[in-house]
């Protein structure tokens, strides 16, 4: 009889370590190449925005020119504070491979105007002797620590970041994930 209930005693314990071990599993996004920010292990869904691409070029012999993406709203109404770090989650195809995912996400501090805010993706400058052209999709993007996720997603980590207006996205994407720091 002792022995039934020292039998029984390990299939209970072994029984509640597997219930145990399935509530820990991480929550992940439902789609791929959609940004999330994670707190205290819940997805938060940051402003998701279709930039329209503006180009601009003044000057009469001597031309000055930019391409950028300009975001409708001056804010983000998604805010987070500036005294903590954050993560972001994104389900990638990538989550499973080597590949180098800097080379896939991007974070950008965005410039806030009245009305919009803009990510510069080219400037150039043309005289009559010669012109100059910057069309790199990583200028000014903001270093992110890397780390696989559950199964299928990527988490990233920032440092602190100042006040001001961000967006996620991957590079040349004209879908940005924004929020706000105050």
């Amino acid at each position: 009889m002792k022995k039934r209930w020292k039998q029984l005693a390990i299939i209970v314990v072994a029984l509640c370590s597997l219930v145990g071990s399935a509530q820990e599993i991480q929550p992940e996004p439902e789609f791929v190449d959609v940004f999330f920010q994670l707190d205290a292990g819940k997805l938060v869904s940051l402003e998701r925005q279709t930039a329209a691409i503006q180009g601009k070029a003044s000057g009469f012999i001597v031309m000055s020119m930019k391409a950028s993406w300009e975001l409708p709203g001056g804010k983000s109404p998604v805010r987070f504070r500036s005294d903590q770090s954050l993560d972001f989650v994104v389900r990638s195809a990538f989550a499973t491979s080597n590949v180098d995912p800097s080379t896939f996400y991007l974070l950008h501090k965005l410039n806030s105007k009245k009305k919009t805010r803009e990510l510069v993706m080219m400037v150039g400058h043309a005289s009559p002797g010669s012109a100059t052209m910057n069309t790199d999709p990583a200028q000014g993007s903001i270093p992110l620590t890397f780390a696989r996720y559950g199964t299928s997603s990527l988490k990233m980590t920032t440092v602190p970041l100042p006040p001001g207006e961000y967006g996620l996205s991957r590079p040349y994407a004209q879908t940005v994930f924004c929020f706000g720091i105050d």
